[in-house]
């Protein structure tokens, strides 16, 4: 059972961007299934008129209305001008709850696939708790109704929107995310996710198997066997809780969720491009998308969507500075919300593409990705030719070349194979508080020719793993950063790891922990992969004691 963050930043506490939900707290045939799952008004949706609160959201629309860059958001509106909404496309919205008879979400709930309360096992979706209002938030930005005068929009705001309610309990039952995972798989295009591990604990989390089994069953046989588009929060944890410092928390790598190979890793970047300085890097990280951004000081402008109805949520009696309207909310914030604008942005490709796989899709995004922030020092080449960078993965996402990209897309017919090295058990010492640590080859061969995505396994027995800087090089010399030296808490803010006796396997329950690569899309894995660990202080030790690879490719 795991315990849970959601993915959304404290505005009145800088100091604690952990959110973490209570259950006390007050707060036949496939085809027909997927004809049958298409709302009956769907053609009847679209863009006629602005939403009141459209202006707000500089996300969809950056003309520098709040101090951002103009031009500087997720480039929909070319879309949207050739009529492409997301009609059709039935979108899972996997949180605290989906208020299901809000007013700028009703016209949008799925008719035909039924939500699912798996906090107390019930068909309503809609919040517990009564101020619950997460998941309402990201269903806004995924598809708001648009033209209802009412609200602002979502980026694609007719698609078909599915809650599934998982959040709203103290720990999350392995079955319970299986069962959120494959709800209506085989009609469910898009699974969105903006929870996952606490943020600004350091520790590495692994994934459960359910669960892992659950994201297996979704991209082989979800969407009638084209593959369920699974969306994930990178993570708040980059360095949000001492902003005058410059020693990180968490990396998405450290997310066993996030950095699973059939899962989309989303970072957020604020109205000037620049990254969220609470979005987590990683090797793991595919893209991002724009949410409230943030510096070493300052928060810049959050994003305006759905609240829960009235007193209720986010926006209740409390506030005195959101808006006049209690139904909305102008403070989300977040990866929970650049995730949920990457799923949107991903359903108006797929109502026009429909027939794209999960994998064509990530590698849409990838190869359609903008530049942002292009003076950033991180950003590099792999091998393929693909631009690269630990904080935003291959760029920004952007709908219009995202859409461009798809038309002259030749598919992906080959199935994905799933190649396994040998393991490596040689036990390497690493040298203790030495930058240089130890370095080694490992020799990967195999019949692929194209990378989609590397599982790194790495073992150490070293007794205090935040420590300890890991990196890997392809043997195209595509460099990746899988862990960096970092602070580590075992309660929130209370109390630091203990010196001596912080393992993998004190975290985990195993001695070894899987990281994710997506960098190095496109390259040919065979080769001598370059493998180097380094210890960053003096006292504790270990030594590397295993290492394999698992290539998906083709």
């Amino acid at each position: 059972m795991r315990s849970i963050s959601l993915l959304i930043l404290s505005i009145t506490l800088f100091s604690n961007l952990y959110c973490k939900k209570s259950k006390n707290d007050d707060f036949n045939d496939l085809l027909l299934l997927y004809l049958f799952s298409t709302r009956a008004n769907a053609t009847a949706c679209g863009i006629t008129s602005d939403d009141p609160l459209y202006t707000n959201q500089w996300h969809l629309n950056n003309v520098g209305q709040s101090g951002g860059t103009t031009g500087e958001d997720a480039r929909v509106l070319s879309v949207w001008n050739e009529s492409v909404f997301g009609s059709g496309v039935n979108v899972a919205v996997v949180d605290d709850g989906l208020e299901e008879s809000h007013e700028d979400l009703k016209a949008n709930i799925s008719t035909s696939i039924p939500g699912i309360n798996l906090v107390n096992d019930t068909s309503s979706p809609t919040h517990i708790f009564s101020n619950s209002y997460h998941g309402s938030a990201v269903a806004g930005v995924i598809g708001a109704r648009a033209s209802n005068s009412l609200g602002g929009r979502g980026a694609a705001p007719c698609v078909n929107l599915v809650g599934v309610d998982i959040l709203e309990q103290n720990t999350i039952p392995s079955s319970d995310e299986f069962s959120a995972m494959t709800h209506n798989v085989s009609a469910i295009a898009i699974s969105n996710n903006s929870w996952g591990a606490p943020d600004n604990y350091g520790t590495y989390s692994a994934s459960s198997s359910l669960w892992r089994s659950g994201i297996d069953t979704g991209v082989s046989s979800g969407r009638q066997g084209k593959g369920t588009l699974y969306f994930w929060a990178a993570g708040n944890g980059g360095n949000p809780a001492f902003p005058t410092t410059n020693i990180k928390f968490d990396n998405s790598n450290y997310d066993g969720q996030a950095n699973y190979y059939g899962v989309m890793a989303i970072g957020g970047i604020g109205q000037n491009g620049k990254r969220a300085a609470y979005s987590e890097s990683g090797a793991n990280v595919l893209a991002v998308t724009h949410t409230q951004g943030n510096d070493t000081t300052t928060y810049t402008t959050a994003i305006t969507t759905v609240d829960a109805t009235g007193n209720r949520g986010s926006n209740n009696s409390t506030k005195t500075s959101d808006l006049s309207d209690r139904n909305y909310t102008k403070f989300f914030n977040g990866t929970s919300s650049a995730a949920p604008l990457a799923a949107g942005i991903a359903a108006l490709l797929i109502s026009k593409y429909p027939d794209l796989s999960w994998r064509d899709v990530r590698e849409l995004i990838a190869y359609s990705a903008r530049k942002n922030d292009a003076s950033d020092s991180d950003w590099r080449q792999n091998a393929a030719g693909l631009n690269i960078n630990h904080q935003y993965g291959f760029g920004a996402i952007d709908g219009e070349a995202l859409l461009n990209r798809a038309k002259n897309w030749n598919r992906i017919v080959t199935n994905q194979s799933v190649v396994t090295g040998n393991a490596d058990t040689t036990s390497r010492a690493i040298p203790d508080n030495n930058a240089t640590g130890v370095s080694f080859t490992y020799t990967f061969s195999s019949s692929l020719t194209y990378t989609e995505f590397v599982a790194v396994e790495f073992g150490t027995g070293h007794t205090y793993y935040p420590e300890l800087d890991i990196e890997i090089t392809s043997p195209n010399g595509t460099v990746s950063k899988l862990a960096e030296s970092h602070r580590c808490y075992r309660v929130l803010y209370s109390t630091t790891c203990s010196s001596g006796s912080t393992t993998i396997a004190s975290s985990t329950g195993s001695s070894i922990y899987r990281f994710g690569l997506v960098r190095t899309l496109g390259e040919n894995p065979n080769g001598n992969w370059s493998v180097k660990v380094a210890d960053t202080s003096a006292a504790d030790t270990g030594s590397v004691n295993y290492i394999r690879l698992t290539v998906y490719g083709r």
